[in-house]
C-alpha cells in the first residue's frame, strides 16, 4: 500500500499536477516545475493543537497550486481534518541572499474537503465545478456554528487570499527573512487557470494520528480525474520535544482504475506511479532534500528521506524513486462523501 514513510524525522507528504482538459501535450511536461514545502504546529484559539503543511506547486506559465493541510488534535483524538488547494497565477521577484520571492495572487479556484470524525460533519466546495450550489457549508469557525458561503466569492474571501513566500533550499516561509516582515496578504486577481485545472471525478481524503513521545500526523489526499488518472497527496509531520522534527513531501501523479462499489465504498487502484516528486527537510536535523523525476533537471544518486537515524538512503535512478514512493496500490474510496478509507472497510 502507497503509505506514507515515517523515519525519525520525516513524513510523506505528496502533492500534484493537474492537466489541461482536452491538451495533448505529454502529461509529463505538466507536472510542477517547482516545489516547495512546509510544516509547521499552533494552537487553535480554543488552546487544541493545530499541525499544518503547506505546499506549494509551481507550474511554467506562471500558474501555481497551493495546498494546505491541517489536523485539530485534542482530548486525545483526531478533532477535525480540513485539505484546501487553491489555483492561481503567480510572479517570480527575483533571488535576495539566497532566498527567492514569490507572490502567489488571489485564487481563481478553490477545492475543499474537511472532516471530523469526532464531530461528524463532512464538507466538500469545489469552485470550479458547474455543479457546485450555493449557499455551501464551510468549517465552523466556533463550535456550533454554521458557517456558510453564499457565493463562489465568498469562499475564495476565506480561503484563496494570495500571498507571498520566501524559499530557502526548498522551504517556505511567508515572513521576509531579510526584512522581517509580517505574512503578506495580496488582493490581485489571478488571470486563467485552465491550463492546469482539469475535471474532477472524485476528491478524497483520509487523516491519521500515531505514536507516542513522537507522534506522526498524516493526511492523505486523492484528485481522481475524468480519465481515471490521479494525483495522490500524503502529508505529514513528525512531532517531538516540543518541536518539528521533520516534514516530508511526497507527489505520486498515474493511472488508476475503480473496482465494485460495495456497503458504500468503491476500490480505486492506483497503478505505480509514472512520476514523483518529494521534498523533505528537518529544520531541527539539518537536512532538506528535493526529487523531481518529470524534470530533465533531476540528477541521480539522489538522496531519499533516511529509513533509520543516521542512514544515508540513496535512489539510484528515477526507477528507485518510485519504488521506494510510487508503488501500486488501492484505496477505498467513499461513494457518499469526502472521507476515504486506506485499507478494506469490509
Amino acid at each position: 500500500m502507497k503509505k506514507a514513510l515515517f523515519p525519525l524525522a520525516a513524513m510523506a507528504l505528496a502533492g500534484f499536477a493537474l492537466v489541461a482538459c482536452g491538451n495533448t501535450t505529454n502529461k509529463a511536461d505538466l507536472r510542477p516545475a517547482k516545489a516547495f514545502s512546509l510544516g509547521e504546529t499552533s494552537k487553535t484559539a480554543a488552546g487544541f493543537d493545530l499541525f499544518s503543511t503547506h505546499r506549494v506547486n509551481l507550474y511554467d506559465g506562471g500558474v501555481y497550486e497551493y495546498i494546505q493541510t491541517s489536523i485539530t488534535y485534542g482530548y486525545s483524538m483526531n478533532l477535525g481534518t480540513t485539505v484546501t488547494t487553491t489555483y492561481g497565477t503567480y510572479a517570480e521577484n527575483g533571488t535576495e541572499d539566497g532566498v527567492a520571492s514569490y507572490t502567489l495572487n488571489k485564487a481563481a479556484e478553490v477545492v475543499l474537503s474537511s472532516y471530523s470524525q469526532a464531530g461528524g460533519f463532512k464538507l466538500q466546495v469545489n469552485t470550479a465545478s458547474s455543479k457546485q450550489t450555493y449557499p455551501a457549508e464551510l468549517p465552523a469557525k466556533t463550535q456550533g456554528e454554521k458557517n456558510m458561503a453564499q457565493s463562489k466569492e465568498d469562499v475564495i474571501k476565506e480561503y484563496g487570499n494570495g500571498t507571498k513566500i520566501f524559499v530557502s533550499n526548498n522551504i517556505i516561509s511567508f515572513k521576509d527573512p531579510n526584512g522581517g516582515s509580517e505574512k503578506a496578504v495580496v488582493s490581485t486577481p489571478s488571470g486563467s487557470v485552465s491550463s492546469i485545472l482539469r475535471d474532477f471525478k472524485q476528491v478524497q481524503v483520509s487523516s491519521s494520528i500515531s505514536g507516542t513521545g513522537m507522534v506522526n500526523y498524516a493526511v492523505d489526499y486523492l484528485h481522481v480525474y475524468s480519465d481515471d488518472s490521479y494525483e495522490y497527496v500524503t502529508t505529514g509531520i513528525t512531532y517531538g520535544y516540543s518541536m518539528v522534527l521533520g516534514t516530508t513531501s511526497v507527489v505520486n501523479y498515474g493511472e488508476g482504475s475503480y473496482g465494485k462499489s460495495e456497503d458504500g465504498y468503491t476500490p480505486f487502484e492506483m497503478k505505480e506511479a509514472k512520476d514523483v516528486i518529494l521534498n523533505s527537510y528537518s529544520q531541527a536535523g539539518g537536512f532538506s532534500l528535493a526529487i523531481n523525476t518529470a524534470s530533465a533537471d533531476q540528477t541521480y544518486p539522489a538522496e531519499l528521506p533516511a529509513k533509520t537515524q543516521g542512514e544515508k538512503n540513496m535512489a539510484q535512478s528515477k526507477e528507485d524513486v518510485i519504488k521506494a514512493y510510487g508503488a501500486k496500490t488501492t484505496v477505498w474510496t467513499s461513494d457518499a462523501d469526502c472521507v476515504m478509507s486506506l485499507k478494506a472497510p469490509n
